[in-house]
């Protein structure tokens, strides 16, 4: 792997990313890029797709926030040949994303260019909102999060799925921008995972300089992970236990409103057709009194536990942990904290982690004899 230094000038970490981008489109590394962007406000960032270096004017792939997760920005572009090598700037869960729905045909990985950057993880995006509202300063948060690796500013936490997570520097990516453990006023760094891409033309132009990531980087990042991962396995201890039976899962579920929204911002959620929008739940207004004769009442809306139940069995041993299902859930379900507890356990089972090669098919999609055996 090779690695360079990425010079900050004035101070400005996103400046030093932007002239990065707009040089891999000037020598046409890339045809056009995907980008996360802040909104002329600055209030907001979100992907956005730019063929020129004009287009990258509020590039911020730092700032804390992700609305969606960008693996379906790349989606709506390259589920076909675009006919452009497309670059696509991720963070780690979602790179995994990307990587999963490829094996789910939804992404033509062959004409994508996955740079990677480094995450400490996100605001909700009504937090990130009133936090620049307040005067959020990206830069400055991108400096006291890279020296201590907390991301959370003011008494705002970060989103749960990310105070677990454990990926803070990317896998599988082609090119990665790191700043974890960085003096990102004075440089970032640019890893290149690729031997087929040539970054001598950027040492040419004076983007890049040689250099080496800092030697406490390391350290940091580990324990970064431990913290995380013990913290991963106290929630989910506890959430566990909240949900040891039936009717106490459905107390976690009870405030579902039937919206679907957990479906619809789910990067892995692929099917066409979801049997949930069909017919098959709309019932006479007989049988709802009948049932609830049965049973003395009714709770409606009908069916949540079974909507509830048919995702993880579907979604569960793919899901990379981004968190957008809760972020989208407007009761805050602990969507994040359910999946992790169920899905663990079913990625454990069939030894997979999503997202991790694009040559490991999906254990719903293949069948092997043994696979369930107790081991």
């Amino acid at each position: 792997m090779k690695t360079a230094l990425l010079k900050v000038e004035s101070g400005s970490p996103r400046q030093a990313a932007a002239n990065f981008f707009q040089a891999l489109l000037d020598r046409q590394v890339v045809d056009a890029l995907i980008v996360p962007r802040e909104v002329p406000s600055r209030r907001m960032v979100v992907p956005a797709l730019a063929v020129s270096g004009d287009g990258l004017s509020g590039a911020n792939p730092f700032a804390p926030v992700a609305i969606i997760n960008a693996a379906r920005a790349v989606s709506r572009l390259t589920s076909r040949d675009p006919g452009v090598k497309v670059g696509a700037v991720l963070r780690p869960c979602e790179i995994r994303a990307l990587v999963e729905m490829a094996k789910f045909q939804q992404i033509t990985l062959e004409q994508v260019l996955i740079i990677g950057t480094d995450c400490l993880g996100t605001f909700e995006p009504a937090d990130y909102y009133q936090l620049t509202e307040a005067g959020l300063d990206t830069d400055a948060w991108l400096a006291q999060a890279a020296g201590s690796g907390k991301a959370a500013l003011n008494g705002t936490r970060i989103r749960t799925a990310c105070a677990i997570c454990e990926a803070i520097s990317p896998s599988g990516a082609h090119l990665s921008l790191h700043w974890v453990g960085c003096d990102v006023r004075r440089e970032l760094y640019i890893a290149c995972d690729d031997e087929r891409l040539n970054l001598d033309a950027l040492f040419d132009g004076g983007i890049l300089v040689p250099g080496e990531l800092p030697a406490a980087r390391q350290s940091l990042v580990e324990s970064l992970q431990k913290e995380r991962r013990e913290l991963a396995q106290e929630m989910c201890r506890d959430f566990a236990s909240r949900v040891a039976d039936v009717n106490r899962l459905l107390d976690e579920l009870a405030p579902c409103l039937g919206c679907h929204n957990c479906r619809e911002v789910c990067p892995i959620c692929v099917c066409r057709e979801c049997v949930f929008d069909s017919n098959l739940f709309e019932h006479e207004p007989s049988r709802y009194l009948h049932w609830a004769a049965a049973r003395g009442a009714l709770e409606l809306p009908t069916d949540t536990l079974l909507y509830h139940l048919t995702r993880m069995h579907h979604m569960g041993v793919s899901c990379v942990g981004c968190g957008h299902c809760e972020s989208g859930c407007p009761s805050r379900i602990p969507l994040t904290l359910l999946f992790r507890t169920i899905g663990q356990k079913l990625q454990d089972l069939f030894s997979y982690v999503p997202g991790a090669s694009v040559d490991e098919p999906p254990p719903l999609t293949t069948y092997k004899e043994h696979e369930l055996e107790p081991r």
